[in-house]
């Protein structure tokens, strides 16, 4: 029974192919629940709502759009110079109310050349996700083929690497892929923002809602995407086992093992 249970437990930590570098589930703090320190602060006119307006019956960000409000993760984490990441989060807002604005951001305070952005359509013609990728060159605003600001809560996520290429999917399904191999390789950055653009200044403030943002040190598969689009948290996929999931599975170990006697 004891070799039973062990197996069970270890069962339940196989999680992504990578590592969770930060998962922010945004219940009333920006707080890294990753478990590698990894926490935020939030700026400005940012809320916390719950009930419905969430994802997971939590709390869910909510930023007012105004100058000044964005979340800030101290030092960045430079996310987008590993081999491979990922980035994937729940976003609500209107895109009438959101030209040209950022739910991610890498860059830096020294200067305003490098920038990796994902946010919203830069004419706020339509809900499409937006892309602006520079540092000397750039990626001039491509968008997504599906829609992701339409004022219901949509999955977006993202990953990428060292071969240039940016896979979108939003709601757990694959949309674009983004070709930015003909930039060069980001080696300054010290800020990582979800909400806004943070630089000298900040700018592109996001007005809407962000909720459970996870970014990781891999490029996650399509399943694991679709994975998180179907509800599942991001240390479920991580290898940190969630309690009741083990408790469940163990409660059905159990009464199988009784039935058989």
């Amino acid at each position: 029974m004891h070799k039973i249970i062990a197996t069970l437990f270890a069962l339940s930590a196989i999680g992504a192919s990578g590592s969770l570098i930060a998962y922010y589930p945004l219940d009333g703090d920006f707080a890294d629940k990753s478990g590698n320190g990894n926490d935020g602060v939030m700026l400005g006119g940012v809320s916390y709502g719950g009930g419905a307006g969430a994802i997971g019956g939590g709390q869910a960000a909510i930023f007012d759009g105004a100058a000044g409000t964005y979340g800030s993760i101290a030092g960045g984490l430079q996310l987008v110079t590993n081999e491979t990441y990922s980035v994937a989060m729940w976003v609500n807002a209107a895109f009438a109310d959101n030209r040209d604005k950022r739910i991610f951001s890498e860059g830096t305070s020294n200067n305003n050349n490098p920038l990796f952005n994902v946010g919203t359509a830069n004419n706020a013609n339509d809900g499409t996700v937006d892309i602006y990728i520079r540092n000397g060159g750039s990626l001039n605003h491509p968008r997504s083929t599906g829609e992701a600001f339409d004022g219901t809560w949509h999955h977006v996520a993202f990953s990428g690497g060292s071969d240039g290429l940016l896979d979108l999917y939003i709601d757990g399904t694959f949309d674009t892929t983004f070709d930015y191999s003909a930039i060069p390789a980001f080696t300054d950055l010290n800020t990582t923002t979800i909400g806004g653009i943070l630089r000298g200044s900040d700018c592109c403030n996001f007005n809407g809602s962000i909720d459970d943002v996870s970014m990781w040190d891999s490029d996650l598969t399509a399943g694991e995407i679709s994975a998180l689009a179907g509800g599942a948290s991001a240390t479920s996929l991580s290898g940190v086992p969630e309690p009741t999931s083990a408790v469940f599975c163990l409660t059905g170990l159990l009464f199988a093992l009784r039935r058989r006697r």
